[in-house]
């Protein structure tokens, strides 16, 4: 069995969808299960819908549903044709209707909570998800679709819920499986899922591929497809690198390690039901489906250090907490579980006996920190930073590697450097503005520009007489 998982771009309008129902096709040999993404931008939609909502302005908030609503029905028109009425009337619209409820009561009680915002976010998916089955079936494909909520159980841990793999086992054994062995295409909306009682939930931003990883470890596919409108990884943002090369293979921990330090290619969480079943994971342009993008999978340990990508995260900000009488263990303990408790999300860490270096994804998450050491130790707060790394097994143990991407960077000036703890990264936090800048000197001289260059060229032998820069160590 197969699964595949088309992201917001894939299934942004009615071509793309012909497009993928074509791919599907020629992979209905590998019995296939499909998961889709809410066509692109929907999501952000929603979310400013429901802010609109609790912020009294409904009417802007219904007026942008409305255009949503339009959007997918000019898309089943197309792909339909003459019964593209029936299906709006039977199975989109109640959606849209069921939408606008949702937004007047928030208007209503001018609230929006973490389990009501779930509930509206996961609309994205539950409409594209009708219209792409529907799509298939006009294609001639024996297509159904399957609510992914009855499908994907999970906690109640609203915005990034848990999956609760044992539950879903049982239901892919009872609402999937069966489908497949009869010949049918299941498809299921991404990211979405809900608690045992029902309650709508979702797995995170991005969490559609993490759906896919999911379904494929529990119904032990023999590998899983996550189709994108890029060429597979990279080794570098081809946005900013236009020599950017493909990367043919990698290994899950360095694919993981990617997705982390802001490669958005896949979901940082998607990877492991993967890793633990060992299935192959492969990265493919549903634009040029012909391409043979990249295989993610499990390699042997090598001591050979390599960079793969040089991968960029914006919209950082570093948090720096300097304490008079030394940073003791019960105070640093203490950091992250206020962290912890506000759901603030820690990319990096390095610590001295007085200092103690956080990057955090968001400003609010600084100001939640500065408001718990009030009284217990001052915040140093700089916004509008980046954090550029550079990823590859043992990257940061290769003195060479080491100095080439310093020597790249001479007249830039870098606000820390962190030494990754698992060796799988060097990363450098520098100014949002020189972001671009940074990746493509490193890219320069790591990757450089030749008729046959692979990734091996960025593989440095080790040179022992050769010192790294300093670098803080993660914590």
């Amino acid at each position: 069995m197969l699964v595949m998982k088309f992201g917001g771009t894939s299934v942004a309008c009615a071509e793309n969808i012909a497009r993928i129902a074509r791919i599907v096709r020629e992979r209905l040999h590998l019995q296939p299960v499909v998961v889709v993404s809410a066509l692109a931008g929907v999501t952000d939609g929603l979310q400013r819908m429901g802010a609109l909502s609790r912020d009294g302005e409904v009417e802007e908030a219904l007026s942008l549903l409305q255009v949503c609503e339009d959007r997918h029905c000019e898309a089943a028109r197309a792909l339909l044709s003459n019964k593209s009425e029936a299906f709006l009337q039977n199975d989109l619209r109640p959606l849209f209707d069921e939408a606008g409820a949702l937004l007047k009561a928030v208007f209503a009680v001018q609230e929006l909570t973490p389990r009501t915002l779930d509930r509206l976010l996961g609309f994205g998916e539950r409409w594209s998800s009708r219209l792409v089955a529907e799509a298939f079936r006009a294609e001639g494909l024996r297509a159904v679709h399957v609510n992914a909520c009855d499908v994907v159980i999970t906690d109640a841990n609203y915005s990034h819920a848990a999956p609760l793999v044992d539950l879903i086992r049982a239901r892919v054994a009872t609402k999937i499986r069966p489908r497949v062995q009869s010949g049918c295409v299941p498809v299921l909306g991404g990211f979405i899922g809900s608690t045992e009682d029902g309650i709508p939930t979702t797995l995170g931003r991005g969490g559609s591929d993490y759906t896919a990883s999911i379904l494929g470890a529990s119904i032990d596919a023999d590998s899983i497809e996550i189709w994108t409108d890029v060429d597979g990884m990279m080794t570098a943002d081809p946005r900013i690198c236009p020599d950017a090369q493909n990367i043919e293979s990698i290994s899950f921990d360095e694919a993981a390690e990617l997705a982390h330090f802001g490669a958005k290619v896949l979901h940082p969480k998607t990877l492991q039901p993967a890793v633990n079943r060992g299935i192959p994971v492969y990265v493919l342009n549903s634009r040029h489906p012909e391409n043979c993008g990249t295989r993610v999978e499990v390699a042997e340990p090598s001591e050979e250090g390599r960079v793969r990508s040089v991968a960029c995260k914006r919209g950082i900000t570093l948090a720096e907490v300097f304490a008079r009488q030394g940073l003791e263990a019960k105070l640093t303990s203490a950091i992250f579980d206020a962290l912890e408790r506000q759901k603030c999300l820690v990319d990096l860490a390095a610590m001295s006996r007085s200092n103690l270096s956080l990057l955090l994804n968001s400003r609010s998450s600084a100001d939640a920190l500065c408001e718990f050491l009030e009284d217990k130790a001052s915040v140093n707060v700089v916004d509008g930073s980046a954090l550029v790394s550079l990823v590859g097994r043992n990257v940061a143990r290769n003195p060479a590697i080491c100095a080439r991407a310093l020597n790249a960077l001479p007249d830039l000036p870098l606000r820390m450097i962190f030494h990754g703890a698992s060796d799988m990264n060097l990363s450098f936090v520098v100014a949002e503005e020189d972001a671009d800048k940074v990746v493509r000197c490193l890219h320069a001289a790591l990757f450089p520009r030749q008729p046959a260059a692979r990734q091996a060229e960025a593989q440095v032998p080790p040179n022992k007489s050769q010192e790294p820069a300093l670098v803080q160590a993660e914590a």
